[in-house]
């Protein structure tokens, strides 16, 4: 099996011995899906911090699997998460899961098309905010979901002196703010972005959600700060963004950019902790978001 090593760093930056055990692990535990459950499983796709492919049950349907750690706390909050957010109908079906064995089966969603590939930005944001809409969940407690407040502790795992301690600083005061001030929270995807909004018929759906309980105004820094530069002029896309997401889902614009700079001092934060390439674009985006404050 060839695995890019970008797809092993992530891995082992995240789950380090036990991702490191996995990945050797893996063609056999994907053999062993195939013959207890039946499956045939194909070509992955681009792997990020799950292995998914195609795949088709003993039936003939088609599905996708996402294979992960068993029992590792991010799938089994997703594996909820998609049985919850998906009661409205925005998101995509989970089939079956095997927890157990780090195992999820989902439809297929066909053609499959991405909301990146839509290019009036326009368009696309009033898409993301119609699957908001239907996803979103008040927080009934039915699960142990991490909370924002949960997420802000990547913000001091970093080494000192990498990102200015003033950035970390304002983050943590403004992230404090913020959190102590939510007023309704509700189950989040956690990570909606145009990558992971797919069209199945004339249909939109969201697929890989995180389950995090937070507020609407976070939701959106994720779509809003993604294919952002690689625009000609990237603040105005971005002001741009925020107004039509404070004009479809009449959201507080000052929530939007106080989530949005935390959202992205806490992504810097990630890609060092990751070893990823996007630090320094985040850093970026926080001064952008810091500029409107």
């Amino acid at each position: 099996m060839i695995l890019s090593s970008e797809f092993k760093q992530k891995i082992i930056g995240v789950h380090g011995d036990s991702g490191e055990a996995w990945l050797r692990e893996l063609p056999f535990h994907i053999a062993r899906c195939e013959q207890i459950y039946g499956l045939k499983i194909g070509d992955p796709y681009k792997l990020t911090y799950h292995y998914v492919a195609q795949a088709s049950m003993e039936n003939g349907e088609e599905a996708v699997v996402k294979i992960g750690l068993p029992n590792h706390k991010d799938l089994i909050a997703e594996c909820i998460a998609l049985k919850i957010l998906g009661s409205g109908n925005g998101m995509v079906k989970l089939i079956d899961d095997h927890l157990n064995q780090g195992l999820l089966i989902l439809e297929k969603l066909n053609p499959g098309t991405m909301l990146s590939e839509v290019n009036c930005d326009e368009t696309a944001v009033s898409i993301a905010s119609s699957v908001m809409k239907k996803i979103w969940q008040p927080y009934a407690g039915d699960h142990d979901f991490p909370h924002l407040s949960d997420w802000m502790a990547g913000l001091r795992r970093v080494e000192k002196n990498i990102i200015a301690e003033k950035w970390i600083h304002k983050a943590e005061v403004l992230f404090d703010d913020l959190i102590n001030s939510i007023t309704k929270p509700i189950l989040l995807h956690g990570d909606l972005h145009q990558d992971n909004i797919l069209k199945k018929g004339k249909d939109w759906l969201a697929i890989d959600p995180k389950g995090v309980i937070g507020e609407a105004e976070y939701e959106v820094t994720s779509f809003s700060k993604n294919y952002l530069f690689d625009k000609k002029n990237p603040k105005d896309v971005l002001r741009k963004r925020l107004d039509l997401f404070e004009k479809e889902l009449g959201l507080d614009r000052s929530r939007m950019i106080g989530w949005g700079f935390c959202q992205a001092i806490l992504s810097a934060c990630w890609c060092l902790e990751d070893g990823a390439a996007c630090f320094e674009e985040n850093l970026h985006l926080a001064k952008m978001y810091d500029a409107m404050m």
